[in-house]
């Protein structure tokens, strides 16, 4: 039986250290080619990014007795038009430059543009591509434009379109969120919505990684559907162990057409050793998103690889019974029983100043030697020098 292990990362902070060890592992680096355009002064000036690694186990031949491991990086970029300052887009406004020259150690090197907003006049693109490229998927058509990278320059562009369309937003079939409930800092509750605007039912799989401080009771879950009570087909839970390893949740459900289904547990706060607490203690500890996984009858809005397919030319024409999507939710920010860390603070002062006003003359004290001087007596004349100089003095004062 093998032993499958996961875990999550809740938070990570905005650095260049994450993107140069991503670019280091392709082949040209970031001189040629698309990775090029990665120029860290923009890519961290996006309103959402995000770096991936995927590993996998494949096959090198047909009947798969040879097998290979896949390395598969992904890079997202979100823009805001209100940063970029309008709505036409263009390589040089996106990345800072275009394409000088393609990386020769590269099989293929193209770029693919999802033109389905353009047949209503959203935009345009002012290159021609060199390939259309026409996908039916899933029930649902779309249109790419192909460009091929080559020695010469290349950087794409858009000219205004017919601003007075707006297209339609139209919600994807799975969505969900989660929060958390309660006040206080003794009970809480993490609850999880999943939104179902499919008109059929839709087979989902719930997987939550709860941290050890958020210790969470398996009698209290609770599943509600537009108000009804319903029961998971199957339910693994994995208690935690404090700083040790976390709470495991993992649930099986189905969940009805048109409908918003909510997952809730409650826990406790608990309170955590001193030296536990992080710089920032008042800032919260971050608990991990959940992940929803289903198989979706068609594929709207869906642009994910086949799980037989490796790049996104894979995904052209590429129907199937089903697509696997996963949802991840928002990362939640909770703050547990913080101590009062500037008390410690002011008891340290005010001993050091203790100490510090009773070290000196108690030092003084034990520390110096008292020595008594006698007194010389002095003579006649010694007398009358002492007598003169005392009327000299009082002379001159007068």
């Amino acid at each position: 039986m093998e032993c499958f292990r996961y875990a999550s990362l809740p938070r990570e902070l905005v650095c260049t250290e994450n993107l140069t060890p991503w670019k280091k592992l392709l082949p040209c680096d970031t001189r040629h080619g698309l990775a090029s355009l990665l120029n860290s002064e923009y890519i961290h000036n996006t309103r959402y990014h995000s770096l991936g690694i995927h590993f996998r186990q494949t096959c090198s031949d047909s009947t798969c007795t040879i097998p290979a491991l896949e390395l598969q990086q992904t890079i997202s970029l979100v823009y805001d038009y209100k940063i970029l300052g309008t709505k036409d887009w263009s390589f040089r406004k996106l990345f800072g430059q275009g394409f000088y020259q393609k990386c020769a150690l590269a099989d293929r090197s193209d770029i693919f543009v999802d033109t389905i907003s353009a047949s209503s006049k959203y935009f345009e693109l002012e290159q021609l591509p060199d390939e259309v490229i026409t996908s039916f998927r899933g029930g649902y058509t779309s249109t790419f434009a192909k460009y091929t990278l080559k020695d010469n320059y290349l950087s794409l562009s858009t000219k205004k379109g017919n601003t007075e369309i707006v297209p339609l937003q139209i919600p994807p079939y799975i969505h969900a969120n989660q929060y958390l409930i309660g006040y206080g800092q003794e009970k809480g509750g993490i609850v999880t919505k999943i939104y179902n605007n499919f008109w059929k039912h839709l087979d989902v799989i719930l997987l939550q990684n709860i941290p050890w401080y958020v210790p969470i009771y398996l009698h209290t879950l609770k599943i509600v559907a537009n108000g009804r009570d319903i029961q998971p087909f199957a339910l693994r839970y994995i208690p935690g162990k404090q700083r040790e390893k976390p709470y495991y949740l993992e649930v099986l459900l189905r969940l009805p057409p048109q409908s918003t289904t909510t997952i809730s547990v409650d826990f406790d706060y608990i309170f955590l050793k001193w030296q536990e607490y992080p710089p920032d203690a008042n800032h919260g500890f971050y608990i991990g998103s959940a992940i929803i996984s289903a198989y979706l009858p068609l594929a709207r809005n869906f642009t994910g690889l086949p799980q037989d397919g490796g790049t996104i030319r894979d995904s052209f024409n590429a129907s199937r019974n089903g697509y696997l999507v996963q949802v991840r939710t928002e990362s939640l920010v909770i703050t547990l029983p913080t101590p009062d860390f500037s008390m410690p603070y002011n008891v340290i002062c005010l001993a050091c100043t203790v100490v510090a006003l009773a070290f000196g003359p108690l030092h003084n004290i034990t520390t110096r030697k008292l020595v008594l001087k006698p007194m010389k007596k002095l003579g006649l004349l010694d007398r009358l020098k002492k007598l003169l100089h005392k009327e000299k003095a009082e002379a001159k004062e007068k």
